[in-house]
C-alpha cells in the first residue's frame, strides 16, 4: 500500500517542529537533529535503579517475620507465599512497609557463605568472598566487588555510595566495610557534598537545555498528534501508524538515558533536611584524630541519616545516581537510640538484648515466632523499625507516588529496586545462617527487596528456602550470593558473577 500523503507530511512535520524547538533552546544542529529523531524512534525500556540499603545488627525474629495465614511451618520444604501482612507481629519492624506491600518481597532460609565471624562478615554480605577455608569472614585484604559496583560496572555508570556515621571517627576499619570496588569504600559522609556534587550548589539552578527539551518536546508533541488524529481520521492504518509516533514520543525521556545517570527533571529538587545539615555543619573542622567531626557525632546521627536518605530518593526519581548504596551507622555501634523511644546502646544493649521462651512454649512445640514472649526485645524491635519507618518515610513513600520522569505511565518505585540487608540474623545469636532458635523459633537473616525493577521481579512474595537446626542449617540455606545474583539478573546485567552461586532465585524473576 502506498505511503500515505497525510502521515508522511504528519511525521515531516513533528520532526521539523522539534528541531525547531530545540534550536530555540539553544541546541546545537546536530543535537537538535539526534533528538528528533530520538523522538520518533521505537520506545526503550524504562530506566532501572538499584538501592542497597544496610541496617546494622540484624533483627529480632518475634517482631520481624510476616505474619502468614494459616502457616504451618515446614522447614524442610521450599515454598512462595503471596498472601501476608507486615503490621501483624507484635511490634512489627516490617509494619510501614504493609501499605506498599504489592512491591514487597521478603526472603526467608537464605545464609552467608562462611559461618564464622559475625558483625565482621559485613566484608563479605555484599561479595559472597570467603576465606581461602570457606570459614570466617575477617580478611580485609583480599581484593573483592560488592554487588552495587558489579551491577554499576556492568552497566556503564557510576554508583553513589553514601553514609551516615558509616565507620569510627578514627577511619575505616572491618565494621564499616560494607561496599567494595577491590579495596573498601569510604562512604560519602557529608550529604551537603552528596547533593551539591548531584543537583549543584544554588538552589535556584536551572535544568540543562536537553532536559527542558526533553519536557516541551513531550507536552507540544502529544497535543499536535491528537489534533492530526482527527485529520486522519478513518484511515485506519495510519492512525495505527500515528499512535506508534505518540507512544515513542511519550517515551522520549526513557529513550534518551536509560541508564547513564542523565537528569531526567526538569526543576532542581528540594532538600530541606540537606539544608539544615547544611547550616548545622557549617565551620565543621574535626581534629587530626578525627574527633570533633559534625558527620561522626551520635547527636547528629537521625539527621544525617535522613538527609543522606532525601538524597537518595531524589537522586533515583531523577535518575542522576541510578546505582545508589547507603550505611547507616558501622557494626558495632553503640550509639543510644533514646531518641526513637529505646533508650540505650544499639549494639550492646538493644541487639544483645537475650530472647525469652514464651510460656509452654518446649523444644518440640510447633514451629511459630510466637515461642519467643514479645516483651522481652520490644527495646530493640523499636529501635530497628524506626530504620523502616526512616525508609519508607523519606524513600518508599516518594518512589510510590512520584510519576517516573523517565518513564511515563509508570511510578519510580516501578522500576527501583531497592535491596535491604543486615550482616547477621537474630541480633543476640549474631547468626550468618537461617535456623531454628530454641525453642521452635524459624529466624532468617533479614533479606527485603522492594520495587519492581521495571517489571523484571515478582512483588508481593514471601519466598521461603528450608532451615535447620543451627548445627546442620549451613548444609541446607540458599546462598546469599543467589540473591545478589537475581537482582543483578534483574538490572540487566547478566555478566556479572559472584562466588558461591548455584543458580537465580527463579520465583522472583518475571
Amino acid at each position: 500500500m502506498p505511503e500515505n500523503v497525510f502521515l508522511t507530511r504528519a511525521a515531516r512535520r513533528i520532526e521539523r517542529r522539534m528541531f525547531l524547538k530545540a534550536m530555540g533552546l539553544g541546541a546545537a544542529v546536530p543535537v537538535a537533529m539526534r533528538l528528533a529523531r530520538v523522538a520518533t524512534a521505537a520506545p526503550s525500556a524504562a530506566p532501572k535503579r538499584f538501592f542497597v540499603f544496610y541496617t546494622p545488627h540484624g533483627t529480632a525474629p518475634e517482631h520481624y517475620a510476616p505474619k502468614i495465614p494459616n502457616d504451618n511451618y515446614d522447614p524442610t520444604k521450599a515454598v512462595t507465599f503471596n498472601q501476608f501482612d507486615l503490621d501483624q507481629t507484635n511490634v512489627s519492624i516490617l509494619g510501614p512497609l504493609q501499605p506498599y506491600k504489592q512491591w514487597v518481597n521478603v526472603y526467608q532460609g537464605f545464609q552467608y557463605p562462611g559461618v564464622a565471624g559475625t558483625h565482621e562478615g559485613i566484608v563479605d554480605c555484599l561479595s559472597g568472598l570467603t576465606n581461602s577455608d570457606g570459614s570466617g569472614a575477617t580478611d580485609t585484604t583480599t581484593p573483592r566487588t560488592s554487588i552495587d559496583q558489579l551491577i554499576a560496572k556492568a552497566l556503564n555508570v557510576n554508583p553513589l555510595i553514601l553514609g551516615a556515621c558509616s565507620h569510627q571517627t578514627f577511619g575505616l576499619d572491618n565494621h564499616g566495610m560494607l561496599f567494595w570496588n577491590g579495596t573498601p569504600i569510604d562512604p560519602q559522609k557529608s550529604p551537603v557534598v552528596a547533593a551539591d556534587a548531584l543537583f549543584g550548589s544554588s538552589k535556584t539552578t536551572t535544568p540543562s537545555a536537553d532536559v527542558q527539551l526533553h519536557s516541551d518536546l513531550l507536552a507540544f508533541t502529544a497535543s499536535e498528534i491528537q489534533t492530526m488524529k482527527g485529520t486522519l481520521n478513518g484511515l485506519t492504518r495510519e492512525q495505527s501508524k500515528l499512535n506508534t509516533y505518540l507512544t515513542s514520543i511519550q517515551s522520549l525521556q526513557a529513550s534518551s538515558s536509560a541508564m547513564n545517570g542523565q537528569n531526567v527533571c526538569t526543576t532542581t529538587p528540594s532538600l530541606p533536611t540537606v539544608e539544615m545539615v547544611r547550616s548545622a555543619s557549617a565551620g565543621n573542622k574535626p581534629d587530626s584524630s578525627g574527633a570533633n567531626d559534625y558527620f561522626y557525632e551520635e547527636a547528629n546521627f537521625p539527621l544525617l541519616l535522613q538527609a543522606q536518605l532525601e538524597i537518595v530518593a531524589q537522586a533515583l526519581i531523577c535518575n542522576v545516581a541510578p546505582i545508589i548504596g547507603l550505611m547507616p551507622m558501622f557494626a558495632t555501634c553503640e550509639f543510644d537510640f533514646g531518641f526513637a523511644g529505646a533508650p540505650g546502646s544499639h549494639h550492646s544493649d538493644l541487639s544483645h538484648s537475650g530472647y525469652q521462651a514464651s510460656s509452654g512454649a518446649q523444644y518440640n512445640s510447633p514451629i511459630t515466632v510466637n515461642n519467643l514472649m514479645a516483651a522481652a526485645r520490644t527495646p530493640f524491635a523499636t529501635a530497628q523499625k524506626w530504620f523502616t519507618t526512616q525508609l519508607v518515610n523519606k524513600v518508599v513513600s516518594l518512589l510510590a507516588t512520584t510519576d517516573d520522569p523517565a518513564a511515563p505511565g509508570t511510578k519510580v518505585l516501578d522500576n527501583t529496586i531497592i535491596f535491604w540487608m543486615s550482616e547477621v540474623g537474630d541480633g543476640n545469636d549474631h547468626n550468618r545462617v537461617s535456623e531454628i532458635l530454641y525453642p521452635q523459633v524459624p529466624d532468617s537473616v533479614p533479606l527485603v527487596t522492594i520495587g519492581g525493577g521495571a517489571g523484571a521481579l515478582n512483588t508481593g512474595l514471601v519466598v521461603r528456602y528450608p532451615i535447620a537446626m543451627s548445627a546442620s542449617a549451613s548444609g541446607v540455606n540458599r546462598m546469599v550470593p543467589d540473591l545478589l545474583l537475581t537482582l543483578a539478573t534483574a538490572m540487566g546485567a547478566g555478566s556479572v558473577t559472584l562466588p558461591h552461586t548455584t543458580g537465580v532465585v527463579s520465583e522472583v524473576l518475571a
